[in-house]
């Protein structure tokens, strides 16, 4: 009578585990800039956010104060996101956020004076609203 063992040998099952872990890692860190960009279009949603609360709260006195509590604060990673009522004029105001990726920034042209900037100034992403 003949052995027949079917199966797969120890060396097989290390090289098929060796290669989907190879092809897993390199999916993992393909992922990682894709990654940081959903959380930047995240803190833009939220900017959105901000900016819609303080138009909510508009009045014939203008925007809410720039000690308002804000409807969002800081992001999950700690970063603050910043609400600003011009301080000339209280028909205008402005918000914003740092990014991770300067690819949807704004820069630091419309963020709010006397902001802390960014650490990097390009990653910078702000946005004014001007009352009527």
């Amino acid at each position: 009578m003949k052995n027949n063992q079917q199966g797969f040998t120890l060396i097989e099952m290390l090289v098929v585990v060796a290669i989907v872990g190879l092809l897993s890692s390199v999916v993992v860190v393909g992922l990682g800039g894709a990654r940081s960009k959903a959380r930047d279009a995240k803190r833009i949603a939220e900017v959105q956010t901000i900016l819609n609360w303080a138009e909510l709260n508009y009045t014939n006195a203008g925007y809410p104060s720039s000690s308002a509590v804000l409807p969002v604060s800081f992001d999950p990673q700690g970063k603050a996101y910043v609400y600003v009522r011009d301080a000339a004029d209280d028909q205008k105001a402005a918000a914003g956020i740092c990014l991770e990726n300067s690819e949807s920034a704004t820069g630091a042209t419309d963020c709010p004076a006397g902001w802390v900037a960014c650490t990097v100034p390009a990653n910078a992403y702000c946005k004014k609203v001007t009352g009527q």
